[in-house]
């Protein structure tokens, strides 16, 4: 069994993708202030990205799996700066798992 990653890039539609296998690594769903800020963030460097935050649910007759992923579809325009933008997602994904882990009741 090979490692999880938490961040990875990908095409969907022709177009360039960053994967954040957030749930694996947070144990819940990003929040709609954590995908603000991710926005916030992008947005400083383009002129307009898509983020996804989405739950699957992967099933087979053994497993039963439930996936929060959150996706942010590039603009063409990002071309040639994904590994950039790769590490400023990957940056925000290890705050907010951070952050969270931090809060003590």
């Amino acid at each position: 069994m090979t490692d999880p990653t938490l961040v990875f890039a990908s095409e969907r539609d022709g177009k360039p993708e960053i994967v954040v296998n957030f749930g694996v690594f947070a144990g819940r769903q990003a929040t709609h202030a954590e995908i603000s800020r991710l926005a916030q963030t992008l947005l400083e460097r383009l002129e307009a990205v898509e983020i996804i935050a989405e739950q699957r649910f992967e099933l087979d007759d053994e497993v039963e799996a439930t996936v929060h992923q959150v996706r942010v579809e590039l603009p063409l325009s990002a071309g040639g700066h994904e590994q950039f933008l790769m590490e400023l997602v990957e940056s925000w994904a290890l705050d907010c798992i951070e952050e969270r882990r931090s809060i003590t009741p």
